[in-house]
């Protein structure tokens, strides 16, 4: 292998390291509440990805969602490593959930933050109101993985 391509090689790995996704951590959510302001909840994302954004109206009301990726563990998934030899190693994987933040337009007061099914439980009216909309669009926002 030349040196030209071993550094293109080398390129389109780092690459796609700064390609994938952070999710959203359980210490992010513990400093979410209904009285956080639209400012300091973009400073508690951090620097978490947002998979989907997408408004849904009912009532007469907008509401603007965001669908981020919750960690909700890690599990380990083989990968193939090869130096002189190929060896089956182990690295570790972070499982996640959708996870959505639901706010009042134009005041972007939030309303609701939470999984799909703790959202359907929700006792909150408004909650309750936009989440057959919210389950349909969402639906939609998920894209089929590419095939290989």
């Amino acid at each position: 292998m030349s040196i030209k391509t071993l550094g293109a090689a080398l390129a389109a790995i780092l690459l796609a390291g700064c390609a994938t996704h952070v999710p959203l951590t359980n210490e992010q959510i513990g400093r979410i509440s209904a009285d956080t302001p639209a400012t300091d909840l973009n400073a508690i994302l951090g620097k978490a990805t947002v998979a989907a954004r997408y408004d849904v109206d009912a009532d007469g009301q907008t509401y603007h969602v965001r669908r981020l990726a919750l960690k909700t563990g890690t599990r380990m998934k083989k990968v193939t490593i090869c130096t002189k030899t190929c060896n089956l190693v182990d690295r570790p994987v972070a499982v996640t959930t959708h996870y959505l933040l639901i706010q009042e337009m134009p005041s972007q007061k939030l309303l609701g933050w939470g999984t799909t099914e703790e959202l359907s439980k929700s006792a909150d009216e408004r909650i309750a109101s936009i989440m057959p909309r919210l389950r349909q669009v969402d639906a939609a926002a998920v894209m089929p993985a590419p095939a290989r």
